[in-house]
């Protein structure tokens, strides 16, 4: 039953205890408000006229004012679990005052002050409740478990309000107070029995490293007095919302005044019953369908419905005009509806709105919101509505129905700027920040004198980067630090320096370069030091032609590399020479020197000696070739190196190949008319992904179109390249999204049927692995529809595994993408976490056995599964004997060749015969 419960709820098993507890709490602090409101509206109602409400509005902000600085003190000083005990214990001494008070003292302004310190105590104790509640839980928990932690009021309330009907002729109206006395006190009991801190250590922990401070420099009006921009939009909405709902409970209580007597039981019965049918409607509400009515519409969407529901009502009001006789009950449903809107909803939402801040801001924000606005909101309505009442008898429905209108206009409008703002905080709060250091000034004498002394030091990075800056900047004595920097004992230092000084075709620095190559005992600087003095020595060609020969392999090598950089026909003719012997020669090495070469020197006059060295025998010479005609451009031999890479099966070389020919390749009539075989179709898309162009980008659109088997292999490769998809292609991916998206959502539905199934391990693995590969192809397909850097950066939080990142990302991604794509995500998102976190909730209500699940992936394949996971599947079927799996399905193979499933399931039949 238990179990059941949370089901129904959306409880995960982590949270259930921490969530009941919490519940309970918010139970007892929402009879002890009940029971107060109660008395304190009886006693007014009773003894004096509604013209009294406006001057309590106006005490109440006053003494609201002291208590939002009496709270933010005590919050920068305390604990939230020890600040909620304290206020509980505030709030139940100072009731028991007001009791003693009304008992022993007939003081006229008793009523009233206690009408106005009730709002103090229902916002002081909700400030401490949900700040505590808020750093408890991240933004997508907060979203499912707050509509049911703040539950708890309701059916304290409406037991409440159902009691008092029954208590006040028993034991009178004052003596209510006692109930809320006595319930203050059992919360405090319950607060005090539990232990609260390893979740608030996790809250800010998670807050303080994981989540931006987002306070906005600078001195602005919303920097100063609101901490950022979601804090104001929200207390904007807030004010508009106290000041709406203010107007119409006094002229919801003008109304009871106008129809009832001044009986306290009378008064007390028709508030007692009242409230609680609107709380009896709402505990439904708020229980079964509030959190899923976020999830469906967004947080933000969520805030449009009670302002256009009221807007509904009030402008029924306005149309019906004088024809209504009463208005008691029209305004009695628009409290009621407020009411329940705000505690089912509205509350909800509104602490959801500050889940993406650290806990600091999120405190100070509903503090803000809620502490200050209310105040302004009271003291707005108390001072129009005591002006207004001084000159006229009372307040005209046609009035209060046009001001609300205009009011409840501004209302839903303001949602907008909450949607904004929320958006806004979101990317900050995802987005990767970069430490770019200061402006280096590289004229400055100072600069240069530090960069002069690091260019001179044996550390590799130091010297090298300050050689390049002092060469950047135009210093005229970098020559003769590099030339200092020949004698290096670092041998990185010394190929930097080397490769400069071909760079630079500094022929003066020949004798240096020969007195090096005489004394140099490193064997990896010595081609170095060769090409260098083969490049830039112009006058021995004929010594060096007749030395070349005594050199070893990888001198020789770098010799001919320098001769050819010349670019002179002198020194092209020996090399030539020397590339003919090696293209003869029996030795292997002196073939992969000559394809060394050519690859370096990327001189046309030497490419064709590649066509030959493809049809080499050894190798390492054919598939260094297919790399070299890549790396060549050489298009005359595209189809030959394919044809030989193919008969060959030298796909890696291949796959590099076709790297360096880059965009081109694909403009090719080899490409273009489709000439290569099926089984190269995964490669060239892999290449098309890392390949930037206009002709990969429409190969891969056209494998969108045509090769729908193909279509996660060139999502993934679209995604590398960034692409801009054509009108048609978004719509062809858009279908395909869809069909991937309910294709999932099935895998989910079968992993967590298998999830109990000890037996089927490895294809709960399996079936598991795909879910995480299907929510990766699932981002980066939407990415390639909608704003692709911020789902970009929302991959790249929810690859690092962090739960509180994780979630602030989807929420981010909520905003970005339609809700039918959102849902589907999100719940596989969501079992994905709690796989990881080994607390998956099953929740089906009709049981498919893994004999049948294992049949469908093996015949239909309804989920689209992979070839692994058919075999894991089929694997199973001994394991499942027990459960009559049916062995026909071993029968069905699938339609294409499938190698992997062809083996186990002849495994599998040799192990059943």
């Amino acid at each position: 039953m238990y179990k059941r419960i949370n089901l129904l709820l959306n409880i995960k098993p982590s949270e259930a205890r921490l969530v009941g507890h919490l519940f309970l709490v918010q139970y007892f602090i929402g009879m002890a408000t009940a029971f107060l409101f109660t008395s304190s509206l009886t006693l007014i109602l009773s003894s004096y006229p509604v013209v009294i409400f406006p001057k309590i509005y106006i005490l109440a902000a006053v003494l609201l004012f002291f208590a939002n600085l009496m709270y933010s003190r005590l919050e920068a000083r305390m604990s939230p679990d020890k600040l909620l005990q304290v206020i509980t214990v505030f709030s139940a001494v100072s009731v028991w005052l007001y009791w003693l008070c009304l008992t022993f003292f007939s003081f006229e302004w008793l009523p009233p002050l206690l009408g106005a310190w009730n709002m103090v105590v229902y916002m002081l104790v909700g400030y401490a409740f949900w700040g505590m509640t808020a750093i408890m839980f991240n933004v997508r928990e907060s979203k499912r478990l707050f509509s049911i932690v703040g539950a708890g009021d309701i059916p304290a309330k409406m037991l409440g309000y159902f009691s008092v009907t029954a208590l006040v002729p028993l034991i009178g109206v004052v003596n209510l107070l006692w109930v809320s006395v006595v319930a203050f006190g059992i919360a405090y009991v319950l607060l005090q029995r539990f232990n609260y801190e390893d979740k608030l250590e996790t809250g800010h922990s998670a807050g303080h490293h994981t989540v931006l401070h987002h306070k906005q420099t600078g001195t602005s009006f919303i920097s100063r007095f609101f901490h950022n921009r979601l804090i104001f939009t929200i207390a904007l909405w807030s004010l508009l919302a106290y000041t709406i709902y203010s107007i119409i409970d006094f002229t919801f209580l003008e109304e009871i005044k106008l129809k009832y007597s001044v009986s306290d039981h009378e008064l007390a019965t028709f508030i007692a019953i009242f409230f609680a049918l609107g709380r009896l409607l709402a505990i439904g509400i708020k229980l079964l369908f509030s959190s899923r009515v976020i999830a469906k519409l967004g947080v933000s969407n969520s805030l449009l419905i009670a302002p256009l529901l009221l807007l509904a009502i009030n402008g029924f009001i306005i149309l019906s005009g004088e024809g209504l006789t009463t208005h008691l009950y029209v305004f009695g449903v628009m409290v009621l509806l407020s009411e329940i809107l705000r505690s089912t909803l509205q509350e909800p939402v509104f602490f959801v709105l500050f889940q993406p801040l650290n806990p600091h801001s999120r405190l100070k924000g509903h503090l803000i919101a809620k502490g200050y606005t209310l105040p302004f909101a009271l003291m707005g309505v108390g001072i129009f509505l005591t002006i207004y009442l001084e000159y006229h008898s009372g307040l005209p429905i046609t009035l209060v129905s046009r001001l609300l209108f205009i009011l409840l206009l501004v209302w839903a409008a303001s949602v907008f700027l909450i949607r904004k703002a929320y958006r806004s905080t979101l990317i900050n709060v995802i987005r990767k920040g970069y430490f770019t250091g200061s402006e280096l000034f590289l004229n400055d004498q100072s600069v240069m004198e530090v960069l002069i002394k690091k260019a001179t030091t044996n550390k590799p990075q130091k010297a090298i980067h300050a050689l390049h800056l002092l060469e950047r900047s135009g210093f005229a004595e970098i020559n003769t630090l590099l030339f200092r920097q020949l004698h290096s004992t670092s041998c990185e230092i010394k190929e930097y320096v080397i490769t400069r000084i071909i760079e630079k075709k500094l022929a003066e620095a020949l004798p240096l370069l020969k007195e090096r190559l005489r004394v140099e005992t490193d064997p990896a600087i010595k081609p170095y030091l060769i090409k260098a003095i083969y490049y830039l020595d112009r006058q021995n060609l004929s010594y060096q032609a007749a030395t070349i020969e005594d050199l070893d392999k990888d001198c020789k090598k770098a010799a001919m590399i320098g001769l050819l950089h010349r670019n002179q026909p002198e020194a092209d003719a020996v090399v030539a020479e020397e590339l003919l012997k090696m293209v003869n020669s029996q030795s292997e090495d002196d073939k992969l020197i000559a394809i060394a070469i050519i690859i370096e020197t990327r001189r046309s006059d030497f490419k064709q000696v590649l066509g030959t060295f493809l049809q080499d025998e050894a190798p390492a010479v054919y598939k260094k070739a297919i790399e070299a005609v890549g790396e060549v451009h050489d298009f005359a031999l595209f189809d030959t190196m394919i044809q030989v890479a193919l008969e060959r099966k030298a796909f890696l070389p291949l796959q590099k190949a076709l790297l360096h020919f880059g965009d081109r390749a694909f403009a090719t009539a080899y490409v273009q008319q489709k000439l290569y075989p099926e089984s190269l179709n995964v490669l060239f898309i892999k290449v098309a992904g890392k390949t930037r162009g206009d002709y990969s980008e429409a190969f891969l659109e056209r494998v969108l179109e045509e090769d729908k088997v193909f279509i996660p292999e060139a999502v993934d490769a679209l995604w590398l390249q960034k692409a801009n998809l054509s009108e048609e292609s978004q719509l062809l991916l858009k279908d395909w999204v869809q069909v991937r998206l309910e294709q999932s959502m099935l895998k989910a539905s079968y992993y967590l049927h298998l999830v109990s199934v000890d037996a089927v391990r490895p294809l709960q693995d399996a079936v598991c692995s795909e879910i995480r590969q299907d929510i990766q192809v699932l981002f980066k397909s939407l990415s390639l529809l909608y704003d692709q850097q911020q789902i970009e950066r929302v991959m790249e939080l929810y690859n690092l595994g962090d739960p509180t990142r994780v979630y602030n990302a989807i929420e981010m991604l909520e905003l970005i993408i339609p809700q039918k794509y959102f849902t589907g995500l999100n719940s596989l998102v969501e079992l994905e976490q709690d796989i990881r976190k080994d607390q998956v909730v099953v929740h089906h209500t009709k049981e498919i056995s893994a004999s049948a699940i294992v049949e469908d992936i093996l015949t239909e394949n309804k989920a689209g599964f992979n070839s692994w996971t058919k075999a894991v599947a089929c694997y199973m079927i001994p394991r499942l004997q027990e459960e009559t799996c049916p062995l026909y399905i071993l029968d069905k193979k699938p339609g294409q060749e499938d190698k992997l499933f062809e083996e186990t399931r002849t495994y599998v039949l040799s192990m059943l015969n």
